[in-house]
């Protein structure tokens, strides 16, 4: 059995299909996911129940986990890599094979829309548990007087820091003094970031005092809504 006879959807692969391609038992492709998923190595997708026809018990039905999206591809790609390395090349074709298919759905047969709608349920319900903790991150923010650091933004926003560093700086939000990032006036005036001095004092390795300016960058609660709702697609400020 393979993901196309479900006829869910042409661009989703099965833990069984990565068991048949790896000429592994499902249970042990079953287990490697999960270990993987709760190392934090691949996102744990979701699970649903097929008709195994290799299975020689009376009960055929058996669960599996469902890869799909770009997501779902990478992290097969990995579950293939750690299991049998020497695979890697045949799953990468597999999934260029699927690809170049046509998504189809099979609305004839009630327990394949079933199926689809399952799947389809709790990816919803992934992607809603993620964006709830992170309008609660961004709540917590915005009760307080004072913004996150760069780093910090990356962590809650659940982004890349070169990513984070090019919206800045497309948008006019910030620019480097002496060598740190700080805010422009275009940021400063509507709110969106602040930077804040202060005064060092520091050693020299040859046992000199020194004074220094120390730079932060902050990015303050009204910032922090406008990336959250405009990071990663166009948005108009």
């Amino acid at each position: 059995m393979n993901a196309s006879n479900l006829l869910l959807t042409a661009h989703q692969m099965l833990s069984l299909d990565i068991a048949e391609l790896v000429q592994s038992e499902l249970r042990a492709v079953n287990l490697s996911i999960e270990r993987l998923s709760k190392r934090g190595v691949i996102q744990l997708p979701p699970m649903m129940k097929v008709e195994n026809k290799q299975s020689v018990s009376p009960n055929r039905h058996t669960n599996v986990y469902v890869f799909s999206g770009e997501q779902g591809k990478l992290d097969s790609i990995t579950v293939v890599a750690q299991l049998c390395p020497e695979f890697t090349a045949a799953i990468v074709k597999r999934w260029y094979e699927l690809e170049q298919k046509t998504p189809v759905f099979d609305i004839s047969n009630p327990q394949h829309l079933l199926q689809a709608i399952e799947v389809q349920a709790k990816q919803n319900l992934q992607l809603s548990a993620e964006n709830k903790a992170l309008s609660v991150a961004i709540e917590t923010i915005t009760q307080t007087e004072h913004g996150v650091k760069f780093q910090q933004a990356c962590k809650i926003l659940n982004v890349k820091q070169a990513d984070l560093a090019k919206w800045l700086r497309d948008k006019g939000w910030d620019r480097y003094l002496n060598e740190a990032r700080a805010s422009t006036y275009y940021s400063e005036s509507r709110g969106y970031c602040e930077t804040k001095y202060s005064h060092k004092e520091g050693v020299k390795p040859s046992g000199q005092p020194y004074s220094y300016t120390q730079t932060e960058f902050f990015i303050l609660p009204k910032g922090m809504q406008i990336l959250a709702k405009g990071l990663g697609r166009p948005y108009e400020i």
